[in-house]
């Protein structure tokens, strides 16, 4: 039990921010504001290529580094999201 807890992932971005309307439906549990981390990963999971580059457009930088943390995320998504950081470079 006690070596599930260690592997657990850490949020890296906890801050409260407000829910665009578009994504409201991936964040069922919450009324107004939700913690950054949630909002990005919920969209890159379940959102479509639009909304994932919306999402991008918003934090670019959190986006980047949130794709890339945690292995479940697909892997087409990763490749876009390194695909327009790489082009603003």
């Amino acid at each position: 039990m006690r070596n599930i807890l260690s592997k657990r992932i850490k949020w890296d971005y906890e801050e409260k921010v407000k829910i665009p309307e578009e994504f409201k439906i991936y964040l069922w549990e919450y009324d107004e504001t939700a913690p950054l981390e949630i909002l990005i990963r919920r969209v890159l999971k379940y959102g479509n290529f639009e909304e994932i580059r919306k999402i991008y457009e918003l934090y670019p930088d959190e986006a980047y580094k949130i794709a890339f943390k945690y292995p479940d995320t697909k892997r087409g998504v990763k490749f876009w999201i390194k695909r327009w950081k790489d082009s603003l470079s």
